[in-house]
């Protein structure tokens, strides 16, 4: 049974944009340490919006209408969140920069950079359509961690509750298009299911393709060690576990395992 379609004409014409000038800095400009790790954890990776799309638009995916006009929104949405978080470490005299690599994260950037775009054309054109199923699967999987971790910001810092709020509602739209998309393409081939089991064991926690799980665990480690996220993230498995031929998987609780890995 097909999963209903996502209005991707309707979510064209009303993006959720958050614009700096229309927040109260005033009110979140003594934001604590921790708070503002996280926040340069989180600009960091929505500051990768480029990446991602590099990643879709060079595969059989790039063919997909519906799934290239949510992007052309998506992306605009991404910026403005960019944006404002950028701004919000500047209120609070934040640095903005990204981590450090790691040696193999340096090795992967120059790898991404000069060949993976060629290869990943070549070898995903072979995939066909079945590659866009797993790139719904993965895109759900990084907005629905990513949420979690806003919402549960907007939880401990009060300053913040509104806005990460404003933030999960955005990403949660996000995920009411990846998930009809996924489950269909999914039901629709075992050749998809196939492709879709290889990419959901080989995704990672958001943001550590290059600097490894150091900043991710400094940022947001703690939060999923709290007993009372434990339950989201058997959620956040439970529904990746639904979508066909995922049965069993649990890459939130693995990805989580990753973090404690010492890098090089």
């Amino acid at each position: 049974m097909s999963a209903p379609a996502f209005d991707v004409r309707a979510y064209m014409r009303d993006p959720y944009v958050l614009y700096p000038a229309d927040l109260d800095m005033g009110t979140m400009g003594s934001l604590s340490g921790p708070t503002l790790e996280t926040l340069s954890y989180l600009w960091t990776v929505e500051n990768h919006v480029l990446d991602r799309m590099r990643d879709l638009l060079v595969t059989p995916t790039h063919a997909e209408s519906r799934v290239t006009a949510f992007l052309s929104t998506w992306a605009h949405e991404q910026h403005w969140l960019g944006a404002t978080l950028q701004a919000l470490l500047s209120t609070n005299v934040r640095p903005l920069e990204e981590p450090g690599d790691t040696r193999l994260g340096h090795i992967l950037r120059v790898w991404d950079d000069r060949c993976r775009p060629t290869v990943a054309a070549i070898g995903t054109n072979l995939l066909k359509a079945d590659i866009t199923g797993a790139h719904m699967v993965t895109g759900w999987l990084d907005t629905a961690v990513v949420a979690t971790v806003y919402r549960r910001l907007g939880g401990m810092e009060p300053a913040l509750g509104d806005l990460m709020r404003t933030v999960g509602r955005l990403k949660d739209r996000h995920m009411a298009f990846y998930a009809p998309e996924a489950h269909n393409r999914l039901a629709d081939a075992a050749s998809a299911r196939r492709v879709a089991r290889v990419a959901v064991s080989r995704w990672r926690f958001p943001g550590t393709r290059y600097a490894g799980p150091a900043p991710a665990r400094a940022a947001v480690a703690g939060f999923f060690a709290d007993p009372g996220v434990r339950g989201a993230v058997a959620e956040l498995d439970r529904t990746v576990a639904t979508f066909p031929g995922l049965t069993g998987a649990h890459p939130v609780r693995t990805a989580l395992g990753h973090l404690t890995v010492v890098t090089i």
